[in-house]
């Protein structure tokens, strides 16, 4: 029995319905350059958009260190912000990554259907699933000769981007399917909460959700670092009882009762 017999947790081209093929015609032409559209954000999101792909390729770039050599097949990885646009691209050798960038197949292109119409990425993209595209199912000539496998990169029920891997379209795609899925969680759940940038962002995310005060997060800070009251007295130029009163105030803003709870609190 072959793996697509089964019950399964991804998608292929055969389970779009009509109306979704329409989404997958190509009707802008691309120049290497992000669609202008996808640009069009407010300057916060843009930060916003910044740190979380600053963190996302530094994952990928670890995560490909650790396991490209298992990997004994020629293949290409491709990660996307959510709009599909190629954040990073790596290859098993310098030759495939030079034929990629030639193809077209490079930082800032778009892979989305309305794009690059039919293929892994678009796919997980319309699915909110693993996609599956093999050979001639893809739209762009460019993957014609691959079968594709991509996966959203997903934290706390939001999709953050999309890893796929790519590979000669006469190997065997079973593998890849369990293979992208668990690289997909390992860079959502351990390399992108490694990144500093990323722990100091979320960090920042939640101060502002609990609506602290400038004061109550530079005490949250050493507080979240197990200082002492008076060891944050001394650093921050108050008295040990301010500092009390103020976590006391920061507990009752968070809902919690105890350090522990605290550092559970914001470590989501």
């Amino acid at each position: 029995m072959s793996i697509f017999d089964k019950t399964r947790v991804w998608c292929l081209p055969g389970d779009l319905k009509e109306e979704q093929l329409k989404l997958f015609q190509p009707v802008a032409k691309q120049e290497g350059a992000i669609p202008a559209e996808l640009t069009a954000v407010s300057s916060n999101e843009k930060c916003k958009n910044r740190i979380y792909h600053t963190a996302m390729i530094a994952s990928i770039r670890n995560e490909m260190k650790k396991i490209s050599q298992f990997i004994s097949i020629p293949y290409v990885v491709f990660l996307t912000g959510k709009e599909g646009v190629i954040l990073e691209l790596v290859s098993s050798s310098p030759d495939l990554q030079a034929d990629m960038l030639q193809a077209g197949m490079g930082v800032g292109v778009s892979l989305g259907g309305q794009y690059s119409g039919l293929n892994a990425v678009s796919l997980a993209m319309e699915m909110n699933c693993i996609g599956v595209v093999r050979g001639e199912e893809h739209s762009n000539i460019v993957f014609k000769g691959w079968n594709c496998v991509c996966a959203p990169l997903q934290r706390d029920g939001k999709v953050y981007g999309y890893v796929d891997i790519s590979f000669n379209k006469n190997e065997q795609i079973e593998f890849a399917i369990p293979f992208v899925q668990q690289m997909a969680e390992n860079i959502s759940e351990k390399w992108m909460e490694q990144h500093p940038e990323m722990q100091q962002y979320r960090l920042e995310a939640s101060f502002q959700e609990f609506r602290l005060t400038a004061r109550e997060q530079d005490v949250s800070r050493l507080w979240l670092m197990e200082k002492s009251a008076l060891h944050i007295a001394n650093e921050l130029g108050i008295s040990e009882g301010t500092v009390r009163n103020m976590v006391k105030n920061i507990y009752s803003k968070m809902r919690v009762n105890d350090r522990w709870q605290f550092t559970k609190k914001l470590a989501h």
